[in-house]
């Protein structure tokens, strides 16, 4: 077999195939074998992404296995496509007599046309959803901005699109005076949006995170979290919505005590067989993926994935889509080191999965895969999106995965950088390392501190020496060097670091 000459990962830039392997679902049932992917870094080359935002909270979707579009919530442009190998800034969304429209969510209908949601502020404090679709590279809009009424300050918010045919379907949750207040569903029909009934009980519930499907005979689905933390489903029969089996599926993904894990993902498969991924919370602290199948009369649990054992396993972000009637899950998991890394699975035969992404964790020092998405591309591809804020000023990372072509041999994915295995175990070694990041002007402000005044840089200065080294965080080796074979505190550890860095500088 001929080898690709594509098979190594420089910076996440390359072409790499990844050999399937097993991993252990919490029943216990190990993979079935399955055909390799190759994996295509689609590393976007637009410029810093600004990473102080937090969560992104981006969507993706995929026009065909050739173009893909991201969007982000960030400051500037934050709608991206990638098409004919690069990435570009699509004409921007504007509308008459609108200030400010920033993309909520992008997504494509079954033909491959991208239809947008923009959210805009009005002058009395409400948010109304914009929603356009692209037609020979120009926005067209689609009727009035969506929204349950004109009362001041209510705001629409988190949007979910689907298609009916090639017309799209938005499901919105709202909020009035910092309470939910709604959540609600709009059908376009052509000419202007109808709403789906009414999705508004009594009492104190609440809607989260709302996600929406269409199945093979053209029935919208909408599923949210509750005010219970349980996941509800229901489905519109054309005249009202049913409610699919919430007792049993509350049974499954239900989550215990208070909970900022907002994200489930629905789809439903030719079948008819829905869908539901979430992430669930069984003790404190700790949160893992819970997976449900309705099968016509009740909802089923299938195993969920999970990382390999020893690791913390608290799970941060997920994502769910069917290839092939198959879910693909994507996840962040946290390491012993408390950085999120990447995993990727797909479901095989017998409720088993194959291992696609295992550990990934590109950037070196603190930093978290969160964010995490994922768009069908075509029978054969599909796409992963996550942020990994990084010295290269860049947060999202993407790949693109595709069965591998005649002649691609598969090769094990790049090594993860570990960041526990970065750190310093010696003051010196730790010195040295920090004074060699420095720049000019901070080693002269520190060569000038007098040494009884050095204590200053011990809050700010020394918290992120802390953070960075681990000494919050299990690195054991380095508090004992500062205590001279005596485990000391983080504070004062930091405190010697710094001394020894003033030390250091203090020679020609």
């Amino acid at each position: 077999m001929k080898i690709s000459t594509c098979t190594g990962w420089i910076a996440f830039a390359a072409v790499v195939a990844v050999v399937p392997s097993t991993i252990v679902a919490r029943s216990g049932a190990q993979a079935a074998a399955s055909a390799a992917l190759c994996w295509r870094s689609l590393a976007p080359e637009t410029g810093p992404q600004d990473s102080g935002i937090g969560i992104a909270e981006s969507t993706l979707a995929a026009a065909g296995s050739d173009e893909i579009w991201l969007n982000r919530r960030e400051s500037g442009p934050n709608l991206l496509r990638w098409t004919a190998g690069k990435w570009t800034l699509p004409l921007e969304p504007t509308r008459a007599g609108v200030d400010d429209l920033w993309v909520e969510a992008v997504a494509t209908s079954p033909s491959g046309r991208v239809v947008i949601v923009a959210a805009a502020n009005r002058d009395d404090g409400a948010r109304e959803l914009h929603i356009a679709r692209m037609i020979d590279g120009a926005w067209e809009w689609l009727g009035t901005p969506l929204i349950s009424s004109r009362e001041p300050f209510r705001h629409a918010q988190r949007p979910s699109i689907a298609f009916v045919g090639e017309r799209p379907v938005v499901a919105w949750s709202e909020e009035l005076n910092a309470n939910l207040a709604g959540l609600f569903v709009s059908l376009w029909n052509g000419s202007s949006w109808t709403r789906l009934g009414s999705l508004t009980p009594g009492g104190d519930d609440t809607f989260l995170s709302p996600a929406i499907a269409v199945d093979r005979n053209q029935q919208v689905w909408v599923g949210w979290i509750d005010a219970g933390g349980g996941v509800q489903v229901a489905r519109w029969n054309g005249s009202t919505w049913l409610d699919i089996g919430r007792d049993s599926l509350e049974k499954i993904t239900a989550t215990q005590g208070p909970t900022a894990l907002r994200e489930i993902s629905l789809a439903v498969d030719t079948k008819g067989h829905a869908w539901v991924l979430r992430l669930a919370t069984k003790e404190a602290s700790r949160a893992s993926l819970a997976l449900a199948r309705w099968e016509g009369a009740g909802w089923t649990t299938v195993p969920a994935p999970s990382g390999p054992a020893g690791k913390d396993s608290t799970a941060w972000s997920a994502a769910m889509i069917l290839r092939n009637d198959a879910p693909i899950v994507a996840w962040s998991q946290s390491d012993v080191s408390d950085n999120h890394h990447l995993y990727v699975a797909e479901l095989a035969a017998g409720d088993r999965w194959t291992t696609r992404l295992s550990g990934l964790h590109l950037v070196e020092g603190v930093s978290n895969v969160t964010d995490v998405s994922l768009a069908a591309g075509d029978r054969r591809t599909f796409f992963v999106s996550w942020d990994e804020p990084g010295k290269d000023k860049r947060s999202n990372r993407l790949v693109q995965a595709y069965a591998c072509a005649a002649g691609e041999r598969p090769s094990s994915p790049p090594k993860s950088i570990v960041e526990r295995d970065t750190w310093p175990t010696t003051v010196d070694e730790a010195a040295r390392q920090i004074v060699a990041a420095l720049d000019d002007e901070s080693k002269v402000r520190v060569r000038a501190t007098k040494r009884d005044q050095l204590i200053e840089y011990n809050f700010g200065w020394g918290m992120g020496i802390r953070n960075s080294l681990g000494l919050w965080r299990g690195n054991d080796k380095l508090l004992e060097s500062c205590g001279r074979g005596m485990r000391i505190g983080p504070e004062e550890c930091s405190m010697v670091i710094i001394e020894a860095v003033w030390t250091l500088l203090q020679t020609p």
